[in-house]
């Protein structure tokens, strides 16, 4: 019985794809005694208002295109601080550095990635998130056009710096964008909404150095800047046209009213004015907004979540920032394989694939083993930690199992073939793991402050991979770089358990949230009793 009960409660998640049901893109309503649901059988949360300036209620098509323009902006946000992670050689020779000292600015990004966010969050309120998004790509514009004029060899640190500005004004969408996301979406579509958005932060930090290489192949290393110089400025344009505030408060009877002037709405988006901010908020009170992720950074499950992404995405990072270092270092030196910068480029295809396959997987899983979960305990309630569960087979499995190659290919010099099947698994338990741990953290103060547990949240997952190129070389001194990734393998493992606790005691931890922060959806009927009695629950 309990394998057809199974079966009926897959079957019955399926059907939302079947013609006349809901689909990602086209969400038909109802009324009923729950209130109101999807034709699957899935009650909205949270429950839409009738009116049309409502977020929730726009057409997939008008959010498709502000997830697309967030989607953009964060792609940009990570793939310009990285656009010289490939072409080391040059940059060492010219600054009279070793390769390893020419990747810190991979760390000098990292700071400024894990910084940012603490400036933006506080000033979006006072000006509106989508103000904050389009002035912070001017920022980035002039830090990408300053770090290719570093010419001379006294300029290593100022190079260094323009690495830090353009990811400290880079880093926007990853804090600001799942508030949008939050805004629009209901709770059975948010998994699939975060995997796309967030997938471009994976991919911009790899696609970034992939363009770069391939332009500065057979030239001088500053080339490699100014496509990305080209895109910023293309995709200011872009948020300018596009992006939409998604602020509404369903308690608040006087809601903005969008102009009917294109120009109007443009200009009370992105100027100031703050006219889209719905409580005009005074200096003082920013201030104090300031210190809100502070106090959230204590809270039990942003520590636990957080240690997790820590381990996990730290190791990515590493792996991202050293791997030119170890493919290009001649045979001669030690290098395994003495690649050139366009052969290193073409390699960085690979976590394009995994790209591809984490998000083809983030799509079809993220939410149907919620619902599955939903489904299949008895009691028709929805708990945060159901996200997690996703993460069994990328993160416990596929990553240390990828670290655990990649230390195999670097020890026993092994077919460039292997180091690209670990850097496979590594990419695609990154890519889903970030996703789902941000939804899981919003989810978790969904109701407060859901920006700035996901401020936190970004801030220290970066803390390991900032750090690590500054402590590798003793590392592999003291134990052969073999086991160095053997360790991140366990090491990986063992941050897994982090979010075992959660499955298992996620509730309890929640509440232990200090300052009264924490309020998430837990406990909220997902499924109308129609459903319950279809699937015999």
């Amino acid at each position: 019985m309990a394998q057809e009960d199974e079966a009926v409660a897959i079957e019955s998640l399926n059907d939302e794809k079947r013609p006349g049901n809901v689909t990602a893109h086209d969400e038909p309503v109802r009324s009923s005694e729950e209130g109101k649901t999807t034709d699957g059988g899935i009650i909205l949360i949270p429950q839409p208002s009738s009116n049309a300036q409502d977020p929730l209620n726009w057409p997939m098509s008008k959010k498709a295109t502000i997830v697309a323009t967030l989607f953009l902006a964060m792609f940009v946000g990570f793939s310009a601080p990285f656009c010289g992670q490939l072409n080391i050689n040059q940059q060492a020779a010219l600054y009279n550095k070793t390769p390893v000292q020419i990747t810190y600015f991979n760390s000098a990004a990292s700071a400024g990635l894990a910084t940012g966010g603490y400036l933006w969050w506080p000033l979006s309120n006072k000006f509106g998130p989508s103000s904050i998004i389009f002035w912070t790509l001017f920022g980035q514009l002039a830090a990408q056009i300053w770090a290719p004029m570093m010419t001379q060899p006294s300029q290593y640190a100022p190079y260094l710096a323009s690495r830090y500005l353009s990811a400290f004004f880079g880093v926007t969408v990853s804090v600001l964008g799942p508030r949008y996301l939050v805004d629009m979406f209901f709770l059975h579509q948010r998994g699939r909404a975060f995997t796309v958005l967030h997938l471009a932060l994976n991919f911009g930090a790899s696609a970034g150095p992939t363009f770069a290489g391939f332009v500065a192949a057979h030239s001088y290393w500053p080339v490699e800047y100014w496509w990305s110089v080209g895109l910023t400025g293309l995709t200011i344009i872009i948020v300018f046209i596009f992006l939409e505030d998604t602020s509404y408060d369903r308690t608040f009877a006087s809601n903005r009213v969008k102009p009917n002037s294109f120009l109007r709405d443009r200009m009370d988006t992105f100027f100031p004015g703050s006219k889209v901010v719905s409580t005009q908020h005074v200096w003082s009170h920013t201030a104090k907004m300031a210190i809100t992720p502070f106090k959230i950074a204590i809270a039990p499950v942003v520590l636990i979540i957080a240690g997790f992404d820590a381990i996990s995405f730290g190791f990515y990072v590493a792996l991202n920032a050293l791997t030119p270092v170890w493919l290009q270092l001649p045979v001669k030196a030690g290098g395994i394989y003495g690649w050139d910068v366009t052969q290193n480029a073409s390699f960085t295809f690979i976590h394009w694939v995994g790209f591809i396959v984490g998000l083809v997987y983030g799509h079809f899983l993220s939410d149907r083993i919620p619902l599955w979960l939903v489904a299949r305990n008895k009691q028709n309630k929805w708990k945060p930690e159901y996200r997690l569960y996703a993460l069994w087979p990328t993160n416990f499995v596929l990553m240390p199992l990828g670290l655990g190659l990649v230390g195999c290919a670097m020890q026993y010099r092994l077919h460039w073939v292997v180091m690209a099947l670990g850097q496979f698994f590594v990419t695609i338990g990154s890519l889903v793991s970030i996703p789902v741990t941000v939804n899981y953290i919003c989810e978790c103060f969904i109701r407060t402050h859901t920006v700035e547990a996901t401020l936190v949240l970004n801030s220290m997952r970066l803390f390991l991979g900032l750090s690590i190129n500054f402590f590798i070389n003793p590392w592999i001194a003291a134990v052969g770089i073999g086991w160095v990734y053997g360790m991140m393998a366990f090491f990986s493992v063992f941050a897994f358990m982090f979010l075992v606790v959660l499955m298992i005691w996620g509730h309890g931890i929640r509440k232990k949230t200090p300052f009264g922060t924490s309020e998430s959806e837990e406990g909220q009927h997902v499924l109308t009793k129609s459903r319950e009695m279809n699937l015999g629950i």
